[in-house]
């Protein structure tokens, strides 16, 4: 049951004068606390202590103009140091230098005055300059930055908060909020909880069980009004208000701050229960110049203490630079709604399908069926072959089919040029190379070194598919969009067999998006950070420093455009050539936040799979793409395409030796180069199932990485010229007497069988080896007569050794030194 509302007491009261009494002695510590930065001093070492949040989460939050990704992923290492901004006020920000940046002439740089950064200081001064500048959203303005809205949002779902008043924004706004959420809500929530705990702690040993507070709200000239608005002076009545509002003991401040709005305004007064009390200036936010404390809203009567009709802007006093900033409004009405859900439908602020400004680059290329990897492509996508490992695959397993690219309007050729690193989709491997130096170029004009600089490229561009928050609609979730619903059934027609994630372009190919997929381009570099650091403060003294950098530690949009202007120009014209836009995500030189740190599964940081453009490990002019840069995978699938021209003796597999056949290879027209790299390709793999073998049956019982279950369980066929052999004719005469023996021992037909084989012409195989010296050197049968009494495929009978070719003589050699021993060759 609710207690009972209770009037706050009238103005001029006692009451009113001895409640003001309590809550200036609250906030100053009976006197102890005289200034606004000791409180702050007070209130950020306290929290950094007592938060739970990891110092690592600390920095994602806390991302901006003081704050970025090096004060996180350099902690631990002893070739950093924190150069506080002030000695006095260290938490007020610091720089990361490398040691060999600090100089000895510069008093700040001493070695007394840094932090090294493997030190547990370092540690400790992260945090507290991690809480100041969360702090700093709220000093900034209560509803005027993305982070102050995020911590409004946070508090609500920390508090269960389920009256308060909710906060109109636009659809870029509201995406930036969420963003913030994404990355920071748990530590936002940490950092109110904290709070609370502390604040609690300090009113019980008070004895303080309430408190009276003023507020003052105010709306521009035409503005929408509550519907209190026109309420009389002592009057109470339901009055919503945000997660965290913040409200002052003394009743003169708030007027004065009032007077200087300019417009209609109010004054209310409120009783507030200790339970509702989030901070004080001592355990966090509120401004202990104003007297401040932070309330959550509860779910009590306001009164109405006082109402100015407002002054022209022009007799109104000058406004700060923080309270002219209006991020969205309170959400009073129908017209704040319909303001939110008109912004809201799409990113771009444009409607869906194809626009004139963005027809992305024709590909006019295609795959070549002669090439060995181009042939595996194209019977992968045919459905004759498996996926291959380094084929383009969303988290789900689903990898990219003939149809997808036909929907889609990609040409296979790009999943060969992506696979081997030569171009990104919707890019030639020539415009690649042009895109890389002219990039390079554009940041020396900057003044930007690229030895300073690693770059790479994220997204669908680089990966084919969106990462795991983005989800291919469905058709049951496009009910406000039957034309997408309808090329979506145009796509997958009936069948369920679809991709988790996004694939290149899809959404703009559905009509859900007015552009296609762009570049994502990451460029890490703390010196570029720090060119734009030194802009910023010059250009937007008065902005929330927070802006500076947003998310997950990229620099603000904006900011890369004006602070390097050669690279902008640089994007402007690629966008033009491409068709498609550019998005240039400029951070530390440690790039995007690690949040796998803190539990989180999508981070963009440094991965070993990342497509690196450039960088001192990888510079650009030093490979030329396709080359340098093909991945492992696809250097093994070049090697699966060569080992698939390999040709296996068939009667050694048949005795469970899968040995290349040399002379079968060479008769099929291929070099002594080529031949050789395909064994060798073949061996390296662990001789795999080849491509004959899979066409024969062939390869089941062998063995192999590459053998599916399916084929290991078939019985092993009779390859066709061995079967064709068993109905020659069995006459002596025609047989080499050494066999002969061999055939009375083993009624059964051995390798001799295959002399007899007729075999395809030999064409210029003769030039290099005759086929029974090719035969013998691969195969060994050995102990062979001085002269053959039977006729080959192209030699007559005569002298073994004038059959031989010169460089055969080794092979020739272990023959005759296997019949002279009496041992037998693999024929036997």
């Amino acid at each position: 049951m609710s207690e009972p509302y209770v009037p706050p007491p009238t103005q001029d009261s006692p009451e009113r004068i001895r409640q003001q009494h309590i809550g200036e002695a609250l906030l100053s510590d009976d006197g102890r606390i005289r200034h606004t930065s000791q409180a702050k001093t007070i209130a950020i070492e306290a929290l950094a202590r007592r938060m739970r949040s990891s110092t690592s989460q600390l920095v994602s939050a806390a991302i901006g103009l003081n704050v970025g990704t090096d004060m996180s992923e350099r902690l631990g290492n002893h070739r950093y140091v924190l150069v506080p901004h002030n000695e006095r006020y260290p938490s007020m920000g610091a720089d990361v230098l490398h040691v060999d940046e600090l100089d000895p002439n510069r008093p700040e740089h001493a070695p007394d005055r840094v932090v090294r950064m493997d030190q547990p200081e370092a540690d400790t001064l992260v945090r507290q300059i991690s809480v100041s500048e969360i702090m700093g959203a709220w000093a900034y303005g209560s509803n005027n930055n993305v982070r102050v809205l995020a911590l409004q949002e946070a508090t609500k779902e920390e508090f269960g908060l389920t009256q308060a008043l909710d906060w109109t924004m636009d659809a870029r706004t509201r995406r930036a909020v969420r963003r913030e959420l994404n990355y920071n809500s748990d530590t936002l929530q940490d950092f109110v909880r904290t709070q609370y705990e502390m604040t609690q702690e300090v009113l019980a040993e008070r004895d303080i069980s309430e408190l009276i507070g003023y507020r003052a709200m105010s709306w521009p000239e035409g503005a929408p009004r509550p519907d209190w608005f026109d309420l009389d002076v002592g009057d109470s009545f339901q009055a919503r208000h945000r997660p965290l509002a913040s409200w002052s003991a003394d009743r003169r401040i708030v007027a004065d701050w009032l007077e200087t709005r300019g417009g209609p305004g109010v004054i209310l007064v409120d009783r507030t229960p200790a339970r509702d009390v989030l901070s004080i200036p001592m355990t966090g936010m509120g401004y202990f110049g104003q007297k401040e404390w932070v309330t959550l809203p509860g779910n009590r009567p306001s009164t109405l203490d006082g109402v100015s009709m407002g002054r022209s802007q022009e007799l109104a006093a000058e406004q700060t630079a923080a309270s002219s900033v209006n991020v969205g409004a309170p959400a009073l009405g129908v017209e704040a709604t319909t303001l939110l859900s008109a912004s809201a439908g799409h990113p771009d602020g444009q409607g869906p399908g194809p626009t004139p400004r963005w027809q992305p680059l024709e590909i006019t290329d295609r795959l070549d069926p002669t090439d060995p990897f181009d042939s595996r492509m194209i019977r992968v996508l045919e459905g004759e072959e498996p996926y291959p490992d380094w084929w383009p695959r969303d988290d789900s397993g689903y990898a990219v089919t003939k149809r997808d690219l036909e929907f889609l309007g990609i040409d296979p050729v790009q999943i060969k040029w992506l696979a081997e690193r030569k171009a990104p989709m919707g890019m030639t491997p020539e415009l690649y190379e042009q895109f890389g130096t002219e990039m390079l170029e554009a940041l020396r004009q900057d003044g930007v070194d690229p030895s300073t600089v690693d770059i790479r490229l994220k997204g669908t561009g680089a990966e084919f598919f969106s990462g795991m928050h983005k989800t291919l609609p469905r058709e049951e979730e496009l009910v406000d969009a039957p034309e997408a619903a309808q090329h979506l059934r145009e796509w997958f027609g009936d069948s369920r067999d679809r991709p988790l994630r996004r694939p290149h372009d899809a959404m703009w190919r559905l009509g859900l998006e007015s552009v296609p997929s762009d570049f994502d381009l990451d460029i890490n570099s703390t010196h570029m950070i720090r060119i734009a650091r030194r802009y910023w403060r010059e250009q937007h003294p008065d902005r929330y420093p927070g802006d500076f950098m947003g998310g997950h530690g990229y620099l603000d949009k904006q900011a890369v455009h004006d602070s390097f202007p050669s690279l902008a120009s640089w994007a402007k014209r690629w966008e033009k050539k491409l068709g498609r836009e550019l998005s240039l995500g400029a951070f530390e030189s440690s790039g995007p936040i690690n949040a796998t740190k803190f539990g989180r599964s999508i981070s963009g940081h440094f991965r070993d799979t990342d497509w690196i453009i450039h960088n001192t490990d990888k510079p650009w002019p030093s490979h030329t793409p396709g080359e340098q840069r093909q991945t492992d995978a696809v250097g093994q699938e070049q090697k699966r395409a060569l080992a698939d021209r390999v040709v296996v003796n068939d009667l050694l597999a048949q005795r469970g030796h899968r040995e290349a056949s040399r002379f079968d290879m060479l008769l099929t027209g291929m070099s002594e180069e080529e031949t050789a790299a395909a064994i060798s390709a073949w061996e390296a793999l662990g001789k795999p199932e080849t491509a004959r073998e899979r066409k024969a049956g062939l390869g089941a019982e062998h063995t192999t990485p590459e053998t599916s279950p399916e084929r290991a369980q078939q019985p092993a066929m009779v390859p066709e010229p061995l079967r064709a052999s068993q109905t020659l004719s069995d006459k002596p005469e025609n047989t080499p007497k050494h066999h002969q023996d061999a055939d009375l021992r083993s009624g059964t037909r051995t390798a001799s069988a295959i002399w007899e084989t007729p075999k395809p012409p030999i064409k210029s195989l003769v030039a290099h080896r005759t086929e029974w010296a090719l035969y013998d050197d691969l195969h060994g049968y050995g102990r062979r007569h001085r002269t053959l009494t039977v006729r080959t495929p192209s030699k007559a009978p005569g002298p073994y050794e004038a059959l031989l070719h010169p460089s055969t003589g080794a092979a020739y050699e272990r023959d005759q030194h296997q019949a002279e021993s009496g041992d037998r060759g693999y024929g036997e």
